[in-house]
C-alpha cells in the first residue's frame, strides 16, 4: 500500500521542506517503486508508490491536471467502468487505463466534496485545492485503509502511516489513557476517532476531513443501515444467482495484476474466494500466476491444512504451506524489526507477519476471506436486532416470505433468543492484575460491560461498518504495522455485495452461510461446502509454554517496562502466571497485557528516531 503524507502550516508559514522529505523517506518501506514530494508555500505532499494494478505502470504522485488541484492517494477503486462512463458523460477527458488516483481527482473536479458519494473500493486521499485554499481528505466506507491526522500548534499533518506522524517534532508522546485501557481489555482501541497517542487522531471510515479558512471539519458521508428495502424474489434460486454475480464481480475487481496470492484455510470463506478468483483468471485467457498460502498448526487447527490441500488440488492451484507451530514459545527481541504503532500483539509470538512475508515473496496482492462471518452468518439473530430498532414490519415481511417460498416453520427464533440471553446474563470480570485505580479512573468495567451488551448490534452485517472491530483488523494488516509492502484485499467488504446482503431476507440465506454454500455447488469439494463452522481454542500446551516463558523474558518485560505499573499490577500478574489459576480461558487476557508492555518498551524506538529527525530538520 502506497504511503501518503501532507504537511499544512495553517498560519501560512512556508512548509519545512527538509522535514517533508525526511518524513516521506520514512515511508519508503511501504512504497518501494517511486518516491516524490511536491510543495508550494504553506503546503507539502509526499508519496511513496507500491504498484499493485496494471493501470499504475506509469503512475506518478503527487498528481495534478492543472497545477491548481493536487492529490496524493492510496486507492483501488471498484466499479471502474461505471465510474469512467459517468465521468465521460460529465465531459471529462480521461483514458480508460488511467490509474485510480486520476479517477479520484476527476471525480473531485466534477462533484467537489461530494465525490466520495461516487467512489467505491479501498481508498484514502488528500486533495489540496489552491483555488479555494482548501485541504480535503477522504477515507473509504469500511475503513479498509487507515488515515491519521494531528493538529499541533500551527501545523496539520495527515498520513496513512501513524509512525510517520509520530516523527513530527511537534507531536508529543503523551498517551491516550482510554485507548491503552481498551488495548488491555479488548486488544484494540474501540473508539473510532482516536489512537493510543493523545495528539494523533484517526479519521473514521466513511468520513471526510476538510480544512479551510482555519477551520477543521470532520463529516460522515455514508451509513450502513440495519436493512435496505428488502428484495423478495419469487424463486429461491434468484437470490443465489444475484449473489453469485456480485461475489464474482467483487473478486474480479481485485484481480488487476498478474501475480496474486490468496489465503487458504479449510473454511467456506477463503476457499470460495480462491475458487472464484481462479475461475475469473482462467476466463480472461491472459497469463497469470495465482498461488494459495496456508498455515499449518496441528496444535491449534488439527485439520485445516489438510482441507486447504484438498481445495487447492480440486481447483488446480499451487499451495504453499507454512509451519506455524511453536510461535507462542518464541522469545521476542527487545525491539521488533518494525516499530509497532500501537499495542497490536507481539509479532515474534505470532506467525502472522512471517506468513505475510511468505505471501509478499510471491505477490503484492493477497486475497483474504475476512468478512464472510459477519456478512453471511448470524441471520438467526436478525429479528432481535430489527425489533430493537423498530423494524417490525420488515420482520413480519421476512416471516411471511419465508413461509411462502420455503414452506418451513423453522425461523431460528430459539437460537437467537438463547444467544441474546447468554450475552446479557454473563457477568464480565476484568483480570485481577489490572491496576485498580486505573480501572476506576477509566470506568473500564462499565465500558467493557456496555460493549458486550451492545454486541448483538455489531456481530452481523451491520457491524461490518458500524463497529471499530473490522477497521482495527485492517490496520493490523497494513504495511504501517507489518512493515511489509503488500496489499490485502477483502472481497466480502465490497460495497455492492454488502448492500445486497442487507437487502435480502436473513432467513434462510444468512443462516450458516447458506447463500454462499448454495452458490459454491460444483465449485468446491462437497466436504468443504457442507463442513460446519469450526471455532478454535488455545490448546493446553499454550498455557504451559506461557509459564515457561516467565523466567526467559516475561519476568524481565514486566519488571523493566517504563510506565507499565500505571496500568498493570506486575507483581499480581507474575504471581498469576506461576499459579494454577492460568488456563486456556485466561491465555488471551495475559497476551493483551504482554502486548501493551512490549509496545510501551519498544515504542521508544520511534521516539529516538524523532529526536534525530528534529535535530536534522531545523
Amino acid at each position: 500500500m502506497s504511503g501518503i503524507i501532507s504537511l499544512l502550516n495553517t498560519h501560512n508559514e512556508p512548509v519545512n521542506k527538509s522535514l517533508l522529505y525526511r518524513m516521506t523517506d520514512y515511508m519508503g518501506f511501504r512504497g518501494p517503486d517511486a518516491q516524490n514530494v511536491w510543495h508550494k508555500g504553506k503546503l507539502g505532499f509526499g508519496h511513496t508508490l507500491l504498484r499493485t494494478t496494471f493501470e499504475q505502470e506509469h503512475e506518478r504522485q503527487p498528481f495534478t491536471l492543472d497545477d491548481q488541484v493536487w492529490i496524493v492517494a492510496d486507492a483501488r477503486l471498484d466499479g471502474r467502468k461505471d465510474l469512467l462512463t459517468t465521468l465521460w458523460a460529465a465531459g471529462r477527458d480521461i483514458a480508460d487505463n488511467a490509474p485510480d488516483v486520476e479517477l479520484v481527482l476527476h471525480a473531485y473536479l466534477v462533484w467537489d466534496t461530494g465525490c466520495v458519494d461516487h467512489l467505491m473500493g479501498d481508498f484514502v486521499f488528500i486533495i489540496w485545492d489552491e483555488r479555494q485554499q482548501r485541504l480535503f481528505c477522504g477515507r473509504d466506507q469500511f475503513g479498509i485503509l487507515p488515515f491519521y491526522y494531528a493538529q499541533v500548534n500551527n501545523t496539520l499533518i495527515c498520513s496513512n502511516t501513524l509512525n510517520c506522524i509520530r516523527l513530527h517534532p511537534q507531536v508529543s508522546t503523551k498517551l491516550n489513557q482510554q485507548a491503552v485501557g481498551d488495548f488491555l481489555v479488548q486488544g484494540m482501541n474501540m473508539e473510532w476517532s482516536t489512537t493510543v497517542f493523545h495528539d494523533i487522531h484517526r479519521l473514521p471510515p466513511a468520513h471526510t476531513l476538510t480544512w479551510q479558512a482555519g477551520k477543521l471539519n470532520i463529516q460522515k458521508y455514508w451509513q450502513l443501515p440495519h436493512t435496505l428495502p428488502l428484495i423478495f424474489y419469487k424463486h429461491p434460486q434468484e437470490y443465489v444467482e444475484h449473489f453469485s454475480e456480485l461475489f464474482e464481480q467483487a473478486v474480479s475487481d481485485r484481480l488487476r495484476t498478474k501475480s496474486i496470492a490468496t489465503h487458504l484455510s479449510g473454511g467456506m470463506d477463503s476457499t470460495s474466494i480462491a475458487a472464484t478468483a481462479n475461475k475469473v483468471l482462467l476466463e480472461r485467457g491472459t497469463p497469470f500466476d495465482f498461488q494459495a498460502f496456508t498455515m499449518r498448526d496441528r496444535l491449534m487447527m488439527p485439520e485445516e491444512d489438510s482441507y486447504a490441500s484438498m481445495v487447492a488440488h480440486y481447483i488446480g492451484i499451487p499451495l504453499n504451506e507454512m509451519n506455524c507451530e511453536g510461535y507462542f514459545c518464541h522469545v521476542p527481541p527487545e525491539n521488533p524489526e518494525t516499530p509497532l504503532p500501537q499495542p497490536n500483539g507481539i509479532p515474534a509470538r505470532n506467525a502472522g507477519n512471517d506468513f505475510t512475508k511468505r505471501c509478499a515473496d510471491h505477490a503484492r496482492v493477497v486475497l483474504t476471506g475476512f468478512g464472510g462471518d459477519p456478512g453471511l452468518r448470524f441471520g438467526e439473530f436478525y429479528w432481535l436486532e430489527w425489533w430493537k430498532h423498530g423494524l417490525r414490519r420488515e420482520s413480519l415481511q421476512v416471516f411471511l416470505h419465508y413461509l411462502h417460498t420455503h414452506r418451513s416453520r423453522k425461523f431460528y427464533l430459539r437460537q437467537g433468543w438463547a444467544y441474546w440471553r447468554k450475552i446479557n446474563k454473563e457477568k464480565l470480570e476484568l483480570p485481577t492484575w489490572f491496576n485498580s485505580d486505573k480501572v476506576k479512573q477509566l470506568n473500564l468495567q462499565e465500558r467493557y460491560q456496555k460493549m458486550s451488551a451492545e454486541s448483538i448490534d455489531y456481530i452481523s452485517r451491520y457491524g461490518m461498518a458500524n463497529s471499530p472491530f473490522w477497521s482495527n483488523i485492517f490496520e493490523q494488516f497494513d504495511p504501517g504495522v507489518t512493515g511489509i509492502a503488500v496489499k490485502h484485499y477483502y472481497p466480502f467488504f465490497d460495497l455492492r455485495l454488502v448492500n445486497f446482503l442487507v437487502s435480502i431476507p436473513p432467513v434462510p440465506w444468512l443462516i450458516n452461510k447458506n447463500i454462499l454454500r448454495e452458490a459454491m455447488k460444483g465449485k468446491l469439494p462437497e466436504a468443504i461446502r457442507t463442513r460446519k463452522k469450526i471455532v478454535f481454542d488455545a490448546p493446553d500446551q499454550y498455557t504451559k509454554g506461557m509459564q515457561e516463558m516467565v523466567g526467559l523474558w516475561i519476568g524481565d518485560l514486566l519488571k523493566n517496562t517504563p510506565g507499565l505499573e500505571e496500568y498493570v499490577d506486575t507483581a499480581e500478574l507474575n504471581r498469576f502466571l506461576q499459579s494454577e489459576e492460568i488456563d486456556t480461558g485466561k491465555f488471551m487476557e495475559v497476551e493483551k497485557a504482554l502486548a501493551v508492555a512490549y509496545w510501551l518498551r519498544s515504542s521508544q524506538v520511534v521516539s529516538s528516531n524523532k529526536v534525530k529527525l528534529e535535530a536534522m530538520s531545523y
